[in-house]
């Protein structure tokens, strides 16, 4: 996902005033991976470096709850670890609104981000082509750009004959104006796929909160660790990687409006206070500060 930048490094301008003011050494994670690299030495001394942050800095910043866990699993000793607090990744008010359901486009889906393959913008594509089986009428929308990723996804879409199911809307960067766009849809995709040693597993997913905070319910798969969030609070589903269990999941939303409209309200609520000030005051408050 992206996020702007400026407005990112201003808020964490504040917290790295603040912090220097008592002297505390944070380890802010947002990416993790115990096979991150290929090369076993060099994907050694990664972990030898996160695990030496680890047990040297005051607090551990981390995005995801399933970071620690697998920090642990590959050699981390839990007695020598700092404590760790959970700051996951969230959003500007701005970026929080949704339309009224009445505005929605009917029987649309939506997938924003980065187009390479693990995020699974190709399973999307495979996905709709089963469903538009049953709901003829269902489109699916994505935003992101870059090659070699592009033109293989508009090739799978003319070797599926979806060229007017699948609309491209290219990359945006303005995040309000992206955020505004998402909520014109129906259901947000976040189809990671299960590729071992995939960041994906321990990261936190930005695209699964854009999608709530325009309160539109997701459907992901068994990867992100937000993924089990969300189903918990029933803003969501989570289906396997493959293209008819995704598929399913979609019909199963689009037919029933009763759960849909359930996970839509749930959306909003996790949501509304997901913001950075959030995020990082409760971080500075366990902190002590």
């Amino acid at each position: 996902m992206f996020i702007g930048l400026e407005s990112i490094n201003a808020l964490a301008g504040i917290v790295l005033r603040k912090l220097r003011k008592v002297r505390r050494v944070v380890y802010y994670v947002s990416d993790y991976s115990p096979e991150r690299y290929k090369p076993k030495w060099f994907n050694d001394l990664y972990l030898w470096l996160d695990r030496y942050a680890a047990t040297h800095s005051d607090f551990i910043w981390d995005v995801s709850l399933a970071m620690m866990p697998a920090r642990i699993k590959v050699g981390l000793d839990p007695q020598k670890a700092t404590p760790v607090i959970h700051v996951p990744n969230a959003l500007f008010p701005k970026q929080i609104n949704y339309l009224p359901t009445s505005r929605i486009i009917p029987n649309s889906l939506v997938f924003v981000g980065t187009l390479g393959k693990i995020n699974g913008p190709d399973l999307a594509i495979k996905a709709l082509k089963i469903v538009l089986k049953s709901i003829p009428s269902t489109s699916l929308h994505i935003y992101g750009s870059g090659e070699p990723d592009m033109t293989r996804l508009k090739k799978l879409t003319e070797k599926l004959k979806l060229n007017n199911k699948v609309i491209f809307h290219g990359f945006i960067s303005n995040q309000v104006k992206l955020s505004k766009e998402t909520s014109m849809y129906a259901i947000g995709l976040a189809p990671y796929l299960a590729v071992p040693g995939s960041p994906r597993w321990w990261a936190d997913a930005t695209k699964i909160r854009l999608y709530l905070a325009a309160g539109v319910p997701v459907i992901t798969t068994q990867v992100p660790p937000l993924g089990k969030e969300i189903e918990r609070d029933e803003a969501g589903v989570i289906a396997k990687d493959n293209p008819q269990e995704q598929a399913e999941a979609v019909l199963k939303l689009l037919k029933d409006k009763k759960t849909y409209l359930k996970m839509r309200k749930n959306a909003i609520k996790r949501a509304t206070d997901n913001t950075w000030e959030n995020t990082y005051s409760q971080a500075l408050k366990k902190m002590g500060l």
